[in-house]
């Protein structure tokens, strides 16, 4: 890359101010990475030994204004392992019982008719394997006998989530205030789209460019409507991989492989334990999620032995494109998940 070009990509993605203190091959090879991809913007926070090490934003929010750490935007299933850490609270608390069917606290309407309901547990919800589908078409059915295999549902984290409602008599937001984002002081972090989010949020692209309006979230979604910075879901990781406000006994059931996402294989890498995905590499377990809103797309992997993560959200369609290249930009181990997601 010639001088004049470099020039311009640290002029466009904000990164002058940051090549001091991060060096400057780091900030130039984010740069192209995101050029290359043609993605306008990303949220990125590295996690070192159990503390943040970088918080940046970079790129454009919309068609006029740059991402900064404080630019909110949609996490899509990062969601999932937030409201995972709730339950695992509540587990702790003795308020759900992993493997006790849900129907037993609350009788979901939407599969009331369908007698597998009666054998989901909390602990199929979190390993995704309800039987149930990521997304009706039209009326709520499963796909498969509870507990048989793997199969990524959204579908499922919302009966849970209608389940922990009942239960604690409040809507998910402010248990998720209570539980998570308070204590975290996550203060960019909500299950809707808040007021005090109008002053700095992303909008969206299309590959090809298009921009598409703001969805300001109302109803609160336990698999999909996490509305965070990478700077946020940062505090959450450290939390999430330490274990602090949960039981090492707790924390185990998390991070242990319950289904492998790939039967067909002599020797999986890819399991999912209780609200994680789980990846084994050459540098040790690592807890993986990926988000898909269509055109807000983003990633977290974290070693939970070494306590290093890479989080980082994109307001484009390419966002999951590069997921490898953002992640080897901080931790070289090799990725599993990246391979298994598969996008191109």
């Amino acid at each position: 890359m010639n001088e004049l070009k470099f020039l311009v990509i640290l002029l466009l993605f904000g990164f002058v101010g940051e090549a001091a203190s991060q060096g400057l091959n780091e900030v130039v090879e984010l740069a192209e990475i995101m050029e290359e991809n043609e993605i306008p913007g990303i949220s990125l926070t590295y996690v070192k030994s159990g503390e943040i090490n970088l918080e940046t934003g970079q790129g454009k929010k919309n068609d006029s204004e740059v991402v900064d750490q404080e630019t909110v935007f949609s996490a899509a299933s990062l969601s999932k392992p937030i409201f995972a850490y709730i339950v695992m609270q509540l587990v702790d608390e003795g308020t759900i019982d992993l493997d006790r069917p849900l129907h037993e606290y609350y009788e979901y309407p939407d599969v009331a008719n369908e007698k597998r309901h009666l054998g989901v547990t909390a602990k199929m919800i979190l390993s995704h394997t309800s039987g149930l589908p990521n997304w009706r078409k039209k009326k709520l059915k499963f796909l498969f006998e509870p507990g048989e295999k793997y199969s990524y549902s959204g579908e499922g984290y919302v009966w849970l989530q209608r389940v922990v409602e009942h239960l604690k008599q409040k809507r998910l937001d402010e248990i998720a205030q209570e539980y998570v984002f308070g204590p975290l002081g996550m203060t960019r972090s909500s299950y809707v789209f808040c007021p005090e989010f109008e002053d700095n949020y992303s909008i969206s692209y299309r590959k090809n460019g298009v921009s598409r309006e703001k969805n300001r979230i109302s109803q609160e979604n336990a698999a999909a409507s996490l509305q965070t910075t990478a700077g946020d879901y940062g505090k959450f990781l450290i939390a999430l991989m330490s274990g602090d406000a949960i039981s090492d006994e707790t924390r185990e059931l998390m991070f242990t492989p319950v289904k492998t996402t790939q039967p067909k294989e002599d020797e999986p890498k890819i399991f999912w334990g209780l609200g994680v995905g789980i990846q084994m590499t050459e540098g040790g377990p690592q807890i993986f999620q990926w988000g898909d809103n269509w055109t807000f797309r983003g990633y977290f992997t974290a070693n939970i032995e070494t306590k290093d993560a890479v989080i980082y959200l994109t307001n484009s369609e390419n966002g999951l494109i590069p997921v490898r290249e953002f992640v080897g930009e901080f931790m070289t181990d090799p990725q599993p998940a990246a391979d298994w997601l598969n996008y191109k």
